[in-house]
């Protein structure tokens, strides 16, 4: 079967995740203890200019420098960015004129992201299993429930027992405490472009730039001050955390915790995965809402596989239906002689 068609509107805020390849804990935590920004094998040194060191990016860095240089290129309004052992959760909106952002931000944040893992591990291959499962949140209780959902996850997962102490990529500091978003990374193109290794006096390290971006609140949270919004935040995530504590006692089940989280192996695999659940079409608060995304779909659906089929048939004026992206057109060359 084909992927879902997906329907991008204005203003909607959707819910997305992608998983690692066979769930191995590629994203396992590496950073050093007192510099989030670098991988323990660094010095602590390393990030300042006036040295030669090249520092090493830990995980946490190569997420958020892999979103902020995203985000400059193809901007759209990120709500939340959460990162666990083996996946990642995102919520995400455009406005119409960052509609065509979206498909070109997720390729270039994935890739931005499977090459800094891969450079990291060395490893080669596909670092993440498959296309992201996207689905609109229908509502603003929808919307606020997957970011929870999102940023709470580690804590779900009992791999901490506090959100605020994920080792994780996780923008919970940003949302709370209003801490920056700030990552850096090498510009090796602009480094190549202005001749490399072929100058003795060029320095590598001349040519590490930082990259800062931030949440944007979600449509029904921009009312608020920060503050306000901040004190949500902690307010509902104290709530979910309490929760998670209550089951873990009816269940006996334990938190890893972080000291352990450290010392996993990278492309060491859960023993006994979960099966992933069916795909939902949206995210709805209610039986009618869903059915109403539904049937709306289905009209998107349909108006643009119609539109296709005369684009690929040389209509290339063919409007598609707002938030569809067309096709890719296959050009096949005749042998010569033929």
């Amino acid at each position: 079967m084909g992927a879902r068609i997906r329907m991008y509107e204005p203003n909607q805020v959707y819910e997305a995740s992608i998983r690692t390849v066979d769930r191995a804990f590629l994203f396992a935590p590496n950073h050093h203890k007192s510099q989030p920004l670098i991988a323990d094998s660094s010095p602590t040194s390393a990030l300042d200019s006036r040295n030669n060191l090249i520092p090493e990016p830990s995980v946490v860095n190569i997420f958020g420098a892999a979103v902020g240089r995203a985000l400059r290129r193809y901007p759209i309004a990120i709500h939340g960015f959460e990162g666990n052992i083996n996946h990642l959760h995102i919520c995400f909106s455009a406005s119409e004129a960052q509609l065509d952002n979206i498909v070109p931000f997720f390729r270039s944040t994935l890739s931005l992201i499977a090459r800094g893992v891969n450079r990291l591990l060395d490893r080669e291959g596909p670092l993440f299993s498959s296309r992201t499962r996207t689905h609109p949140c229908i509502g603003d209780k929808q919307a606020e429930n997957k970011l929870l959902y999102a940023l709470t996850n580690a804590a779900k997962d009992n791999l901490v027992e506090h959100t605020s102490d994920s080792p994780f990529f996780t923008t919970y500091h940003h949302q709370t405490k209003g801490e920056s978003l700030c990552f850096w990374y090498i510009d090796y193109d602009a480094y190549w472009t202005a001749g490399g290794r072929s100058k003795k006096t060029h320095r590598l390290k001349d040519y590490l730039r930082w990259t800062k971006w931030h949440c944007t609140p979600l449509p029904n949270h921009q009312s608020m001050t920060e503050p306000q919004r901040q004190t949500w935040f902690r307010q509902q995530v104290k709530a979910l955390e309490e929760q998670f504590a209550k089951e873990r006692r009816e269940t006996g089940k334990t938190v890893i915790g972080v000291k352990s989280l450290r010392e996993t192996d990278p492309r060491e695999r859960p023993k006994s995965p979960k099966e992933s659940g069916k795909e939902p079409l949206c995210h709805a608060e209610d039986k009618e809402s869903e059915r109403e995304f539904e049937e709306k779909w289905k009209d998107f659906r349909d108006a643009f596989i119609a539109a296709s089929a005369d684009y690929r048939s040389g209509v290339r004026d063919r409007e598609f239906p707002l938030g569809s992206f067309k096709p890719p057109l296959l050009d096949i060359a005749r042998a010569s002689g033929s």
